[in-house]
């Protein structure tokens, strides 16, 4: 039993020439007809899983301690499962049926009925029924989907198989539930892989008929050289293994491989198209009293077409077609994102076995319990989960020894010390070991190992410090990363080890403020000046003026000094009084 790895499928084709030459003229071929191709692609292992996971850091004391949250799977993850059963009537009452309602009983054990898983059944023979709508699998609806499962097919077409008209009402069914994402979708097909019918674009059951006669049961002759009065028309699945596989008794893959074969089925297609295909409930089984002339052989139903006698080598047949339809409608669920798993129970014959290995990408014999797995856990034991805190550019963070707290579901498990820089988490009621936690001083990384499954229902959430033991010193805003890388790396059950898948790396806000410039001192306070006195008020005192007369000069440069004027004046002033002077005396 192993864990669930990717869903998406790859095709197989020896034969690439078949495939690459004819791809564009066969694609174009079935648009016509409507019939919408799936063209085989070499198949490659996927070890990717793609498991949804989180990580998280936030502050505890900004710039100095960070907490980080991990988480498989992803708290975002919406973890409600949608699982549809499609069983083959033919299939219902085998034993294998059993690991149905085994994983149902699983299923409702360890979900413990939160409502998060929701199933559906549908049955097929004729025509695809829904024997149960989709809804809430837990206790109380169990016994209901085990009956659906185990009455089998309760439609009204009781005749042939149509697998593909299975499938296209699981499809529906899986694509009206909006609230659950692609990839928590499961389809089981349970089924002997042998059908013959297949359903029309118009929505009605179809069959090809086929032109046989009891006098050449191996269609070794043409039509021609046959009694036209002898043959019946046949649209069931003897008739395809004597004609298509006349030298063997059991039903074997045409052409040796399942890729041969389907090669050559895209080019019976896209040639035949729709020109043979019929009413399955107008004509039935056998069409012969419906169509032909007793007396004569001719055919009187100028509507009905059939693949003539001796030409089986040139046209898809009923069974060639009905493969056709339900592997493309698998394909088409596969594309979309949803996990699909076929179940072969009843016939060992050699078509069965390739045809249903082709389903589940070559794997053989898949069983319930595989696929409970896959619905129930994102990943097995010994599943790895390294962080490694390493440096950052001139800064880094350490992990902080002992901060480990380790939850899985509701349950925190008690943390014991085993060594300096090892830890185990035990559960707490039964001290069962469930995982380890080692740090590397060294490399500054950390390990969890998980002793368990780990569900898609109860997702490990484990929590732990840092601190920023170096930091940016130059002034700006940071965004720090609190590690180099943390990394998944998946095991299944079988201890097949998937792809490593990156977590994202959280980042934390951290500034470094310039450094602050010292303030300029503030002047001294200057003292007041002291006021002067009001001047006191000045007496005038009158100066009687001397009126001068002002002699004419003669040739006197008019730039003489005002003072030398004066003295002039003075002079004469004083000659004049003189001379009156002596006159007095005289």
């Amino acid at each position: 039993m192993h864990i669930r790895r990717s869903a998406r499928h790859g095709f197989v084709s020896k034969t690439l020439r078949n495939v690459t030459a004819a791809a564009l003229t066969v694609a174009m071929s079935l648009s016509m007809f409507g019939i919408k191709p799936v063209v085989s692609q070499a198949k490659e292992l996927d070890t990717t899983w793609n498991i949804e996971k989180s990580k998280t850091a936030k502050w505890l004391e900004e710039g100095k301690t960070a907490q980080i949250d991990l988480q498989v799977p992803s708290s975002e993850a919406q973890l409600s499962s949608d699982i549809v059963f499609v069983v083959d009537n033919s299939s219902c009452k085998d034993d294998a049926i059993n690991g149905a309602l085994d994983t149902l009983d699983k299923l409702v054990t360890e979900v413990k009925g939160a409502e998060q898983v929701k199933v559906g059944v549908v049955s097929f023979k004729g025509d695809g029924k829904v024997e149960k709508d989709l809804s809430a699998l837990n206790a109380g609806s169990l016994d209901a989907f085990k009956a659906a499962i185990q009455n089998g097919y309760t439609g009204s077409i009781k005749s042939g198989t149509n697998m593909h008209d299975g499938l296209l009402k699981a499809k529906d069914m899986l694509d009206s539930d909006s609230a659950t994402p692609a990839n928590r979708k499961y389809m089981i097909l349970v089924s002997d892989g042998l059908t013959r019918l297949f359903t029309g674009s118009d929505g009605k059951v179809k069959d090809i008929y086929y032109q046989y006669t009891y006098s050449d049961p191996n269609s070794k002759k043409p039509a021609s050289d046959c009694d036209l009065r002898s043959f019946v028309y046949f649209g069931m699945i003897d008739e395809w293994r004597q004609t298509r596989t006349p030298d063997s008794s059991d039903y074997t893959m045409p052409f040796g491989s399942w890729n041969a074969y389907y090669t050559q089925l895209q080019e019976w297609v896209a040639a035949d198209g729709d020109t043979y295909a019929r009413d399955f409930e107008k004509y039935g089984n056998d069409a012969t009293t419906k169509v032909k002339d007793p007396a004569t052989g001719a055919i009187i139903d100028t509507n009905f077409a059939f693949i003539e006698h001796g030409s089986q080598a040139k046209h898809a047949m009923a069974v060639d077609r009905a493969v056709y339809e339900a592997y493309n409608t698998y394909q088409q669920m596969v594309a979309e994102g949803y996990h699909c798993f076929a179940v072969r129970t009843g016939s060992d014959s050699d078509f069965s076995k390739k045809f249903m290995d082709e389903l589940n990408k070559g794997k053989t014999d898949i069983g319930f319990g595989e696929i409970a797995n896959n619905i129930l856990y994102a990943c097995g034991p010994e599943t790895k989960i390294t962080d490694s805190m390493g440096k950052g550019d001139n800064y880094n963070f350490d992990f902080q020894a002992g901060s480990a707290v380790l939850t899985v579901g509701d349950t925190q498990l008690t943390a014991n010390k085993k060594s300096e820089n090892t830890w185990e988490f035990v559960d707490p009621d039964t001290t069962k070991l469930r995982y380890t936690l080692t740090y590397d001083v060294a490399s500054d990384s950390i390990t969890l190992t998980s002793h368990e499954n780990i569900s898609n229902f109860a997702p490990v959430h484990l929590t732990y410090k840092v601190d920023l033991k170096q930091a940016p010193t130059q002034p700006g805003n940071y965004t720090l990363a609190t590690n180099t890388r943390a990394t998944l790396v998946p095991t299944d059950s079988a201890g097949v080890v998937g792809t490593a898948e990156d977590f994202e790396v959280p980042t934390l806000p951290f500034a470094v403020a310039a450094p602050t410039p010292d303030p300029e001192p503030e002047p001294k306070p200057q003292p007041k000046p002291t006021p002067k006195p009001a001047p006191k008020p000045q007496t005038k005192t009158k100066v009687k003026k001397i009126k001068r007369k002002v002699l004419p000069q003669t040739g006197d440069d008019t730039s003489i000094l005002p003072i030398a004027s004066s003295i002039a004046g003075v002079a004469v002033v004083a000659v004049a009084l003189s001379m009156k002077v002596r006159k007095t005396d005289n």
